[in-house]
């Protein structure tokens, strides 16, 4: 009898096993010790889970330095707490993918049209950035003409701000080339050298409570880079980045072709040195995006670029608390919310390859709380490619910082192929719009919380526009100037409160 309820037992565990289908990496010579590389161990335990059937790949507690690590389709990596994958120190255990974005061709943790695929648990995936960087060496300033920005030659990188001058490094710290049915939940991923976690032409994504832990001074560093892809969808998220936190369709050429929608982003905090959420620049159509309930600390809160040609529309970003300062040596000059159309290359001017220019339309921007050190900033180099764009519910403070001498009084409308129109001196009103059409600003306050630098001016300056309506606001100009709270020049078809104290117009119809 005894022998008949061990064996039960027995094929009882037998049958666990096999419906579970758990596959631990240690069972294949995977070493946690942090020096012994495990790049075979680990994808063997991945091939063997996805020939099987698909199952579970585990990471038990310890840390598995490793090379490239390629996941199949139907296999799920599993870190428990205390589990961290590590990147390899050496750029020859990288796997080079075959195909290349802007100069990016290896990754670390890597799939291609794969399905079904997950990374969860409590563990960590370290990308070993200071391996690939010395931390007391900072870049130089990209695409500045010195002769345009207010500060001269004295406009240049600084350290504590970063950002790191480049060293050979590996591309994607994790690239997910046209996969489909993912789940990335409650890990940790940290210490990108270059872009974090990259989607290209990717369908039903979901990111739910994970943290990105990324150094602010390495550049390209980005949390989360969403290429072409849809049905994207990331909640209760922290993401701390160098550069973008979550960037939608960036440069996927050269992997897949496709365009950006149907993308959610809620219950999350994200910190940058550049922007917090960038929109653009691309090849193809951005469109049908929501931002909701979300804390952004950054250079740049919101950036929307249209540059290739694009249609960037229908999106909504409503109950945002955006807080944004100057930085040094980062693209941005702490626009809260910056929106810009500008020429990126040569197909505006040759006729062989001249196509239409980017159009940037259909966005809602609603219960927003502002604290910047600069305004919002609307600049269509084409006038009417930025249309259709709505302020309501926006209570906006603007204070003093440190960084002023070294970087203020200037747009930043990087990257444009014309460097004089890169960076360069302006006066910072608290809204700039330039060459809009049918912009509408409704329950806005403006406040300025310091003595201002004098190239601070109005609250709103508005030029070379058509249809402009601003209605129940409540603006100022910073204390002790006597600009007119709003300027409006070369435009026409405006509706405007009557409860501002003074506007000057001029050429408006």
């Amino acid at each position: 009898m005894m022998k008949f309820i061990y064996c039960c037992l027995a094929l009882c565990f037998i049958v666990q096993i096999l419906v579970a289908k758990e596959f631990d990496v240690k069972d294949y010579g995977a070493v946690g010790d942090g020096k012994f590389l495990n790049t075979e161990s680990i994808n063997a335990a991945i091939k063997d889970c996805h020939n099987s059937g698909g199952g579970t790949v585990r990471f038990p507690s310890g840390v598995y330095l490793s090379g490239s690590i390629q996941i199949l389709s139907s296999v799920t990596l599993e870190l428990d707490a205390g589990a961290k994958i590590l990147a390899s120190p050496n750029l020859e255990d990288y796997d080079d993918l075959g195909v290349k974005s802007e100069g990016r061709s290896t990754s670390f943790i890597w799939a291609k049209r794969a399905k079904n695929i997950s990374i969860v648990g409590r563990g960590v995936i370290d990308g070993n950035d200071m391996a690939f960087f010395d931390a007391d060496v900072t870049g130089p300033e990209w695409q500045v003409d010195y002769s345009v920005v207010r500060q001269g030659n004295d406009f240049k990188v600084r350290l504590p701000d970063g950002p790191l001058k480049t060293k050979d490094r590996p591309g994607m710290l994790m690239t997910f080339i046209e996969c489909e049915n993912m789940l990335f939940e409650g890990i940790t991923v940290q210490k990108a050298p270059n872009w974090n976690i990259h989607l290209a032409c990717c369908k039903y994504v979901d990111f739910t409570n994970i943290k990105v832990l990324n150094s602010l001074l390495v550049p390209n560093s980005d949390g989360l880079d969403i290429s072409q892809s849809q049905h994207v969808h990331i909640s209760g998220c922290t993401i701390i980045a160098g550069d973008d936190g979550i960037a939608i369709s960036p440069c996927a050429d050269g992997f897949c072709d496709g365009e950006a929608r149907d993308i959610t982003v809620t219950n999350c905090t994200i910190e940058s040195r550049s922007a917090a959420i960038r929109l653009g620049w691309a090849k193809s159509r951005i469109g049908d995006c929501v931002f909701q309930n979300l804390i952004l600390n950054s250079n740049r809160g919101i950036c929307i670029n249209g540059r290739l040609g694009e249609t960037i529309e229908n999106i909504i970003f409503s109950d945002l608390i955006i807080n944004t300062r100057l930085h040094s040596g980062w693209w941005g000059k702490a626009e809260p919310i910056h929106i810009s159309e500008m020429p990126l290359d040569n197909s505006y001017e040759d006729a062989e390859k001249r196509r239409e220019h980017s159009l940037i339309q259909n966005i809602r921007f609603s219960n927003i709380q502002i604290n910047s050190e600069a305004g919002v900033l609307l600049y269509a180099f084409h006038p009417g490619s930025i249309r259709n764009i709505s302020f309501d519910g926006v209570d906006m403070q603007i204070s003093n910082g440190k960084f002023q001498q070294y970087s203020g009084g200037n747009f930043d409308l990087r990257p444009s192929k014309d460097h004089k129109l890169s960076v360069f001196a302006h006066d910072i009103p608290a809204i700039y719009l330039k060459g809009t059409k049918d912009i509408s600003i409704r329950n806005y306050s403006v406040q300025w919380l310091d003595e201002m630098p004098d190239y601070y001016t109005n609250a709103i300056y508005g030029e070379d526009f058509d249809g402009l309506l601003i209605e129940d606001v409540q603006l100022a100009v910073p204390p002790g100037t006597t600009h007119p709270e709003a300027y409006l020049k070369n435009g026409k078809n405006c509706r405007l409160d009557n409860r501002i104290k003074s506007i000057e117009k001029k050429n408006i119809k």
